[in-house]
C-alpha cells in the first residue's frame, strides 16, 4: 500500500517536472520572441500609447471647455468632488525606457526582487511587460484585437490600484509551495498552500502549470509568432510591414493631437477676447 502511494508520488512528480520544463521553455520562447518585437517596434508602440493618453486628455479638455460654454460660470455643482473615472497610465510617468528597462523586461528573469528565494517583479516593469504582450496593435485579427483590449483593461485597472498578485497571475508567475512572502503580495488562499500534504501541493502546481502552458499558448502573441515564422517562408518580413502601419497610425494620431490643440487654443484664445 505505501510503496504504491510512493510510485504514485514519484510518478506525479515526473509529470510536474515535465510540465514544468514545458512552460520553461514556452515562456523562453516567448521571451525571446517579446525582444524582437521590442526591438522592431517598441518605440513605435510607446509612441502610440502615449499619443492615445494625450489625444484623451485633450478630448476631456474640450469636454470640459464645451460644458463651461453650456452652463458657464454656474457649471453644474454635481460635477464638484464627483469621482472621476480612471484612466490608463500613462506611460510617460514609467520609467523612461533605456537599455536597462528593456533588459529588466526581457533579458532578466520574471522580476527584480527576492523573498526566500522568490523574485517578486517590480509593479511597472510587470506592468509594461504585460502592455506589450497585450497591445490591441500586434492582433492580426479582430478576434485576438477584442481578446487584447478585454485583456489591457483589466491590466490597467490592476495596474492603477496597485494589484501587484493580479498582474503577477496575469503575467503567469506562480509562487512555489513552501514560499513565504508578505501577506500583502500573497493572497490567503496561496499563503495556506504551505499547510498543504505534498501529493496536495504537487497537484496544485501541476494544474497552475498545465494552465499556464494553455494560457500562455493562446496569446495574440505567441499567435503572432508564427505568423512571424509563416511569413520568413513566404519571403516576406512581418515585423516590418506592421512597423510601416504603425508609423502610419502614428502619423493619424498625430494628426489628430494637433487638431485637437488647435481647437483648445482657438477656444481659449475667443474666451480671453
Amino acid at each position: 500500500m505505501r510503496q504504491g502511494f510512493r510510485d504514485n508520488l514519484q510518478k506525479a512528480r515526473d509529470e510536474l517536472e515535465d510540465s514544468q520544463s514545458e512552460l520553461d521553455e514556452l515562456q523562453k520562447q516567448i521571451r525571446v520572441f517579446e525582444a524582437q518585437v521590442d526591438a522592431r517596434l517598441g518605440d513605435l508602440l510607446d509612441l502610440l500609447i502615449d499619443l492615445n493618453a494625450e489625444t484623451a486628455g485633450l478630448n476631456e479638455r474640450i469636454r470640459e471647455i464645451r460644458e463651461q460654454r453650456l452652463f458657464g460660470g454656474d457649471l453644474m455643482s454635481y460635477t464638484e468632488g464627483a469621482p472621476k473615472p480612471a484612466r490608463p497610465p500613462n506611460l510617460k510617468d514609467l520609467p523612461p525606457m533605456g537599455l536597462d528597462h528593456r533588459k529588466a523586461i526581457y533579458g532578466m528573469a520574471e522580476g527584480t526582487a527576492t523573498t526566500s528565494g522568490l523574485q517578486i517583479p517590480d509593479l511597472k516593469v510587470l506592468y509594461r511587460k504585460l502592455a506589450r504582450r497585450h497591445h490591441p496593435d500586434l492582433a492580426r485579427s479582430d478576434a485576438d484585437r477584442v481578446q487584447c483590449n478585454t485583456q489591457m483593461a483589466e491590466i490597467n485597472q490592476a495596474y492603477n490600484e496597485g494589484d501587484l498578485p493580479t498582474l503577477m497571475r496575469l503575467a503567469g508567475i506562480t509562487v512555489p509551495y513552501g514560499v513565504e512572502i508578505p501577506a500583502a503580495i500573497l493572497p490567503e488562499m496561496e499563503r495556506k498552500n504551505s499547510q498543504l500534504s505534498e501529493a496536495e501541493q504537487i497537484e496544485r502546481k501541476l494544474k497552475a502549470v498545465r494552465q499556464q502552458i494553455t494560457r500562455l499558448g493562446n496569446l495574440p502573441i505567441v499567435k503572432l509568432s508564427l505568423e512571424v515564422k509563416l511569413a520568413r517562408h513566404q519571403g516576406r518580413d512581418l515585423l516590418h510591414e506592421m512597423a510601416g502601419e504603425l508609423r502610419y497610425k502614428v502619423a493619424r494620431k498625430t494628426a489628430e493631437r494637433d487638431y485637437l490643440k488647435a481647437q483648445i487654443m482657438a477656444s481659449e484664445e475667443h474666451r480671453g477676447e
